[in-house]
């Protein structure tokens, strides 16, 4: 017999829109926004920049921006962070290393709307609690030398160079703490310690940077499953996987479908959401009432509804 919903409690509501870039309404109606990059000019010289980008997504189809948080400040994180900044005044959280240069790039901005943090800290915000925790990005092989000349190739803006420089040596991972109690874990870049931290933040829902840039099906499964299963969450939402989506269509969604398969197998309390970009989707605490023959129980859940 189908279960029954008797009580539902909703987490909050969020979107992946490109990148890292979320959209996340919080129970008392304040938004946050993540990473803001999405629309920027082609970039024939440089064919991966092409590949980040949301063709028909601008500044103007956000629903809101109350707080913008940054994992960090390269090109593909930033883009449209200055008329973000300029259309919806928000309250910018940013690593402490690169407020001034934020600072300096946008300038029309009041000095006070910018939040300096640091890692391994704890903030109070309306709505929600925000802990800080260090990142690493993925391996590069730029140098200040090279990424000074070669600038950011992907909003093309030469103001954004340094600042986007800076994003190879500042990189934040953080977790939510909504007034509801609802726990949301961001995590970009290499795992630096975060395979230890979530088994004691035990978080409902994480958002993950893509873990590799492999592109064979049954190991990348294989990859997200094992951080399924470190996350002590109940659901995994990948992120910045776009360049899957245009280069190869089909091959995310085979990938996560792999390791829900692998994770449903081995009885683990986990899922991926394999998210549509722009898409809205509802995360909601369930409490349902199974009807078994004589038998009836009381199970509850973390519940994603589109």
């Amino acid at each position: 017999m189908e279960n029954t919903i008797m009580l539902q409690s909703s987490g909050c509501d969020l979107r992946w829109i490109n990148c890292q870039c979320f959209e996340i309404k919080l129970p008392n109606g304040k938004t946050i926004l993540t990473d803001p990059c999405y629309d920027y000019p082609e970039n024939a010289g440089h064919p991966v920049a092409d590949l980040f980008r949301l063709k028909g997504f601008t500044t103007d189809d956000l629903e809101g921006c109350d707080y913008l948080i940054l994992n960090h400040t390269h090109g593909d994180h930033i883009a449209n962070l200055e008329e973000v900044i300029m259309k919806f005044n928000p309250v910018v959280i940013c690593h402490s290393g690169v407020a001034a240069e934020i600072a300096e790039v946008c300038q029309d901005m009041p000095l006070t709307s910018i939040y300096a943090v640091d890692y391994d800290g704890t903030y109070f915000f309306d709505g929600f609690k925000l802990e800080t925790f260090h990142g690493v990005h993925k391996p590069q092989k730029f140098t200040w030398r090279q990424s000074m000349a070669d600038g950011d190739e992907i909003s093309q803006q030469p103001k954004l160079t340094r600042l986007h420089t800076l994003g190879g040596l500042f990189n934040m991972n953080y977790m939510l703490t909504m007034e509801n109690g609802f726990r949301l874990a961001f995590v970009g870049g290499m795992d630096d310690g975060m395979a230890q931290r979530l088994p004691i933040l035990r978080p409902n829902v994480v958002l993950r940077n893509k873990i590799t840039n492999d592109r064979d099906v049954e190991k990348v499964a294989g990859d997200w499953y094992d951080f399924m299963k470190e996350s002590y969450a109940q659901v995994v939402i990948p992120m910045h996987f776009e360049v899957w989506e245009n280069m190869e269509p089909g091959f995310s969604k085979q990938t996560f479908d792999y390791a829900n398969k692998m994770a449903e197998e081995s009885g683990l309390n986990c899922c991926m959401l394999a998210p549509r970009r722009t898409e809205w989707y509802c995360v909601q605490m369930v409490i349902t009432k199974r009807n078994q023959k004589a038998e009836q129980a009381v199970t509850d859940g973390v519940h994603v509804q589109r």
